[in-house]
Formats: structure tokens, sequence, C-alpha cells
């Protein structure tokens, strides 16, 4: 491992000497394998007082780390058990496919993704400051990489403890065909550098004026709920200076004050996008959730039991129970967040590069260079007001039109007597039972919640409220019948509220007009599932808007585009 480390921590070194003064730095490391490279650059960038004040590390690999003998490692330097440590609890349990891991605060985020190599490159659609990777075996290899490269790129050719076992190629010649040239650095026996300079005029999309990316300056966020508060604290980590509006005196005071729900993945028997976003989405929020919020008070990481019909009953180890309100609060704690009550936004002009936000009188609110639409169905009465010159495209103003509201009745309350029967975690399913939420009165539980389209039906909550006991049946299939029935003999109370749901019941997240020259965004549409996708949705925006590495794939980001087709019904008729 000694000579593994040592070239580890030269490659570590040749970044720092690029990456002084700079606002972010984007690596891909395509020989990611145990992890040595990563963490030896992660310890370089803690270490430096000229760091990038963002870390961006792509890493491809066939297979999560295993990283168990570095944390052992008593010869290891106390930097490496560290962070090999702090990783590890991040990998458990991973899948194939890409997994955002944020550390140190959100100013390190560490793309992983898992699989086949050649694959995984083509669900990218960044541009690296820096690119490790072993010996190209072809042209195709070395065109993938390229592909990954702006002009001034750094290539650092990494050995391969497989080299002898692979075919050896000409790796200058390849590499020079495909735009690449050497460089003569002092001290780099261990590694080949190389930097992009092809001769040749690239490409539009591959010109750097197709991917500037807007200095960060103010953002107003209208609404704070969860969309809004994950978007403000993702985007204030990346110096944005944020101001988040909403109508009410308090954050989350709409369907985000929710008293207590699941963050739990969607499964399909197809694993459609929804089930793969879901599961993304929820480890991210878990991590949020542990990072800032206090465990067994505010949430829980109690693993959610899934039952459906007569479907075998389904573990999720990777879910448990959070309060939305207090993660909101937390994310607006965040340094660079304001937040502003009582202001309910009811336009939006343009005066240069700034949009004003405008109450029912014209009095203008704030103003900001970027503006994220965040209100769910409130953003459909601001899009439709818009100035002419900036009228959302005939496609866009479809697809809010077909926003609708899906109403949701929790019913929670206390025990009027010890139940022999609990059970230990939260149940799911056609319906969920939470048993165990520690309150100021005592242990509480929460069940519900409905999905109710009529408003008038929703409107009725002591019939919803029946509706939520009567899934314990199908829940608890031993015991639910029975526990209703004791449930109701203590008070009960019930909250109700109103989500937002898109045509294709997925996020709508990008920018409203197509060319994202307006500044003004959307994240949407968030349904049932605000605490499984509003944090991936908060990072993809932010992502989108500064032209870093995705943390999902790029076919799983086109299902949440803003600007994504509406799919039409073929209509079947006969002859």
């Amino acid at each position: 491992m000694e000579g593994a480390a040592a070239s580890d921590a030269l490659t570590a070194s040749a970044l720092a000497a690029h990456w002084s003064g700079k606002r972010a730095w984007c690596v891909l490391d395509a020989a990611f394998g145990d992890g040595l490279q990563f963490l030896s650059v992660w310890h370089a960038w803690r270490e430096d007082p000229q760091r990038p004040g963002l870390l961006h590390y792509v890493g491809l690999s066939a297979q999560a780390p295993r990283l168990e003998s570095l944390c052992e490692d008593s010869t290891a330097p106390a930097w490496l058990r560290e962070l090999s440590h702090t990783l590890a609890q991040q990998c458990v349990g991973l899948g194939a496919g890409f997994q955002r891991i944020v550390l140190d605060g959100g100013r390190v985020s560490l793309t992983l993704c898992l699989g086949a190599p050649d694959a995984l490159l083509t669900e990218h659609t960044f541009h690296a400051d820096t690119v490790l990777a072993h010996a190209p075996r072809d042209k195709w290899e070395v065109a993938r990489l390229a592909r990954r490269c702006k002009r001034g790129s750094r290539l650092v050719i990494v050995p391969s403890p497989h080299a002898a076992l692979e075919p050896q190629a000409d790796t200058p010649t390849l590499l020079h065909a495909a735009g690449f040239v050497a460089l003569a650095l002092p001290n780099a026996e261990a590694a080949q550098h190389w930097q992009f300079a092809p001769t040749w005029q690239m490409t539009r999309s591959r010109n750097a004026a197709q991917h500037a990316t807007p200095t960060p300056a103010r953002c107003a966020i209208v609404g704070a709920g969860i969309a809004g508060a994950c978007v403000a604290h993702a985007l204030a980590l990346r110096g944005w200076q944020v101001t988040v509006f909403d109508q009410e005196a308090t954050p989350a005071a709409a369907a985000s004050g929710l008293p207590a729900g699941l963050v739990v993945p969607h499964v399909s028997a197809d694993d459609s996008p929804r089930s793969r976003l879901s599961r993304s989405g929820t480890r991210l929020m878990l991590h949020y959730a542990r990072s800032t919020l206090v465990q067994d008070q505010d949430w829980a990481p109690s693993g959610v039991l899934e039952r459906r019909g007569d479907a075998p009953a389904l573990w999720h180890k990777q879910a448990g129970w959070l309060r939305p309100a207090s993660l909101v609060r937390a994310r607006l704690a965040q340094s660079g967040v304001a937040f502003v009550g009582n202001a309910a936004v009811h336009s939006l002009t343009r005066s240069g590069a700034l949009w004003q936000l405008r109450d029912a009188q014209g009095e203008e609110l704030g103003s900001a260079e970027l503006v994220v639409l965040a209100n769910a169905l409130g953003c459909a009465k601001l899009l439709r007001s818009l100035p002419s010159e900036f009228a959302p495209s005939a496609s866009m103003l479809e697809k809010i039109s077909l926003l609708h509201a899906v109403h949701g009745t929790l019913s929670g309350g206390t025990y009027a007597e010890a139940l022999p029967h609990l059970p230990a975690t939260p149940i799911n399913g056609h319906g969920c039972f939470l048993p165990h939420c520690p309150s100021s009165q005592g242990e509480q539980w929460f069940a519900g919640s409905s999905y109710e389209t009529d408003a008038l039906r929703a409107a009725d909550l002591w019939t919803q409220h029946t509706a939520n006991l009567d899934k314990l049946a199908t829940l608890l299939p031993a015991h639910g019948a029975e526990l209703a029935q004791v449930l109701e003999r203590a008070p009960v109370s019930l909250w109700s509220a109103t989500r937002c749901v898109t045509h294709d019941r997925l996020p709508l997240v990008g920018p409203v007009d197509g060319a994202a020259t307006d500044g003004l965004w959307l994240c949407v549409g968030m349904g049932s599932r605000g605490l499984s996708l509003s944090a991936l949705c908060a990072e993809l925006l932010a992502a989108r808007l500064g032209a870093e590495p995705l943390p999902i794939e790029a076919r799983l980001a086109r299902s949440l585009d803003s600007q994504r087709l509406r799919k039409q019904r073929v209509q079947q008729t006969s002859a």
C-alpha cells in the first residue's frame, strides 16, 4: 500500500498546484479502485488554505470500495483512517448506478458511479478540470475521456495494478491523436501528465462559451417548504446569497408542515425511473437528517417494512421517519440564506438583469439575478403573469396547466394504554403507520395519509380519518383492526394539506425557458414523495445551473427536466 499511497499523494499535490484560488474544482477519476486517490485528494483539499470552495469528485468503479482494511490499519496515517471511516459509513448498501455522497458539510461531493466504466461515462455531461485514468486501451477509450475534457483540462495517467496482465497500447500516439499534449513536470515518474489542447476547432457543444455558468450572485426562492429549503441550502453552499420568500409567517407552513413522514424508496417490478430516483433521493435525505437533525427526536433511521396486498413483505434498511419542519428549519439555517415571511409574491417583473418580486399592491419585495419557483401550485399564476418577452413556451404552459392538487389527511395521537402487538418500526404500503414518534405528551403514533383528488371529500376530515385507520387492517393483518379500535380511545388530532402533482407524477426541475438564459427556474411537483425527492432535486438543479457533475445518470435527469416532452397516450380506435 505504501507505493500506491505515494503515487496518490503525488497526484493530489499535482492537483493542488492548479486549483489554488478557484471557486470550484472538478475531478473525474476513471480509475477509482479502492478509493485511495480520492482520499488523498480529499486530504490535500482539506490541508490547502488556497483550496477551491467546492470539490466535485466523480469516481468510476466496477464495485463499491472496500475500506475496512484502511479503517483498521494501524500503520496508516491518522488522516487516512479518519477519512476512510467517514467514507465507509456512506458506502453501506450501495447498488449499481450513480450515488451522490456529500462530505465536509456539502463542500466536497463524491459522485460514485458503480458499474461498467465505459457505459457510465456516456451518462455524464460535465467537463472536468482534472481527469485521472489508467493508460487507455484503444482510441475509443481515449475518445470517451476526451469528451469529458475542456481546453486546458489535465489528464493524469496513473499506474494500473493489472498493467502486466493487460495488452499494452501506444499511449502517446493515442493521446496525441485525441488532442492531448504531453507535459514535462518534475517529480512525475509515477504518473504521466497531459493537457487537452486540440489543434482543431471544437464543435459548438464542446465550446467553452456553451458551458458558461452564472457567477453566484443573488437568488430569490419563492416557497419555504422542503423543496425551497433544500434548493436554498444547495445554492448557498455554492456561493449564492439566497432569500426565501413565503406567504406564511413561518417556514414549512403548508404541506411541509406534516407532523412526521416516511423517507422510503419507491419499489416497482420494472425498477422504473421513479424507483431509481427515490432510491438515490432517500439516501441523500437520510444523510441530510444524520448531519443536521437530532436523532430520535427529529428523525430516526428506523428502517421501514413495506406490505402491499398479497406480495411478500419488503424490508427497507435505508429508510426511516422524519419531521419535515425540522428539516426545513435546518436547511434555512445555512449561512447565506435569509427567510422573509408574510411575503406573498403575486407577480414577477424584469429590469435589466434583475427579476423583481412584487406583492399584490405592486410593491417590490426583493430582486435577484436568479429566481427559483418552489411554491408548488402557486408557480402557475406567476408564470402566466410574466412579461410577454419572458412568457413560457406553449409546451411549458401545458405542463403547468396540468399541475393538480391532491389532498392528504394524517391522523395522529398518543396511546391510551399499553399495546402488546405494536410493530417496532414504521409500516408502509397502502397507507402508512408510524408507531413510535417522541413528543412532549408522550409517544405518538401517526396513520395515513389519504390521497384525495376531490376537494369536497377531502374536506370531510373524519371520513378521511376513518379511511386512514381502515388501512391498518392491510398494513398489520394480524392486529390492525384491533389496533384501530384502541387508537380511537384516546384523543385524535388530524392534519391536512394539499400536495402538488405533475402530469406524470415526477417533479419539474430546471429552467422555465429552454435556453436557460432568463434566470428563472422551477423545482415543483414533489407530490407525496417530497421527503424522498426534494434533496435530490435540489442537487440536480444546482448541478445543472453550475454545469457540475449530475447526481444521477443523464437519462434519469431527463425524466425530471422541466423541458421534457409530455408523453401522449395513443388512442386505440376500432375499425
